[in-house]
């Protein structure tokens, strides 16, 4: 006998595939705007997302604090715009110990209880020395956990960290920060979900069962997510590249592609079992939100 077709409406069965993903919450990454044009776009991509953003948005930091009073105000204005919880970005290095507690204690006043903690990266130009302040990430968790009731979360590299020399050497950091009092982590965006997958199975056999939220970058500007890709350690799958190939040679079609790339990639990543989605925004709206409307919202 041939293969049995189940008789079902089409719309009822987009309807349990939207049902079953869109059980999976997302979040929106943004960055503190640096003019008047800038703010204007964010301030859109927020009105734009917030009914989409049930696990909300957070705001980054630069390098050494570089924006650690537009990080604040920014935050602050998201939650009042949006009325949906944000995470402030603190990175500490670069940072004396008293101006990393002093920018949580500023937040944690203004409202703002949930903290992405972050090493973070060498800031350009830095002074020699640095200022003495939290060296690790762990260090900022046990610190912010014990001045206040935050609620962390800790940065995770499925494909390891840069400076990592193994990848169970770092999960055993990503472990130590999660003990420090961090609930949860955040990944580096990858670009194989099968990284992803993997990732959280030995973090599994490192006794980790706190919940690791994979990162989504938009896939548009693919040279860029590529070059970004490459220079952080992530992985570019050869079908990627075939992919935006094709697309060079009719450019027409690129929004297309890089829309059907996107929403298939945070599938995966769903089926991998993502907790939520932590879409990296930037200011940006119309790919993120195609993608929550694509994933049943």
């Amino acid at each position: 006998m041939g293969a049995r077709i189940v008789d079902e409406p089409t719309d009822a069965l987009l309807q349990r595939l939207f049902v079953s993903q869109g059980a999976v919450p997302l979040g929106f990454e943004l960055f503190p705007p640096r003019s008047a044009e800038l703010r204007e776009a964010l301030w859109t991509t927020v009105d734009r997302l917030s009914p989409v953003a049930e696990a909300g948005f957070s705001v980054t930091m630069g390098a050494g604090g570089s924006t650690r009073a537009g990080t604040h105000d920014t935050a602050v204005e998201v939650a009042r715009r949006s009325g949906r919880p944000v995470t402030a970005h603190l990175t500490a290095l670069g940072l004396s110990k008293d101006e990393a507690l002093g920018a949580a204690d500023a937040l944690w006043g203004a409202g703002i209880t949930r903290i992405l903690a972050l090493r973070g990266d060498r800031p350009r130009h830095a002074p020699e020395p640095l200022p003495a302040g939290f060296d690790h990430a762990s260090d900022l968790v046990a610190a912010l956990a014990a001045r206040h009731d935050f609620e962390i979360t800790v940065a995770a590299y499925p494909e390891k960290h840069p400076e990592a020399e193994t990848l169970d050497g770092d999960i055993e950091h990503l472990k130590e920060k999660l003990d420090a009092g961090a609930k949860a982590a955040i990944c580096q965006f990858v670009l194989d979900p099968a990284a992803y997958g993997r990732f959280l199975e030995t973090c599994g056999r490192h006794g980790i069962d706190a919940p690791i939220v994979p990162g989504v970058m938009p896939l548009e500007g693919w040279t860029r997510v590529r070059s970004f890709a490459v220079a952080n350690g992530t992985g570019v799958p050869d079908w990627l590249d075939r992919l935006f190939a094709k697309g060079e040679e009719t450019p027409e079609l690129m929004p297309y592609l890089s829309a059907v790339a996107t929403v298939e990639h945070a599938r995966r990543l769903i089926a991998y079992g993502a907790p939520w989605l932590h879409v990296y925004a930037m200011n940006r709206w119309p790919l993120p939100l195609a993608l929550a409307r694509l994933l049943g919202r």
